[in-house]
């Protein structure tokens, strides 16, 4: 069984996935702003779970740190690579955004229909 850490990774590189395969009918330039973005958004997020994680463990110091640095850099390269598509290619602007936002997005639908699920049955699982 994947853990819920690798679950919601393995989410979000599956609504990557069909988000540059929409972008590939588009262009194959589409494509590949879609693809970069969607890369650094999966990175960014898999440091995130590793992050959140580590916090409740006792002596994991050096693996939050690190887990931290991660999702830090990640959310700042994420910004330099949106903003690098806003100024070489403006018309692939929109791609870089929605893969940029398919996954928090994607997760709070997920998270969304789980609650509303589990309040369906009363609260059971």
């Amino acid at each position: 069984m994947i853990s819920a850490p690798g679950r919601s990774v393995m989410t979000i590189i599956v609504l990557q996935g069909g988000l540059a395969l929409i972008a590939l009918l588009g262009s194959p330039e589409a494509a590949v702003v879609a693809d970069a973005i969607g890369a650094l958004a999966v990175g960014r997020y898999a440091a995130v779970s590793v992050f959140a994680s580590s916090v409740c463990e006792r002596g994991g110091r050096a693996r939050q740190l690190v887990a931290a640095s991660a999702w830090m850099l990640g959310l700042v390269a994420l910004g330099v690579a949106i903003a690098a598509v806003a100024v070489k290619a403006k018309a692939q602007l929109p791609w870089a955004a929605a893969a940029a936002f398919v996954g928090p997005i994607g997760m709070s639908v997920l998270a969304l229909g789980q609650g509303l699920g589990a309040l369906a049955v009363g609260g059971r699982r």
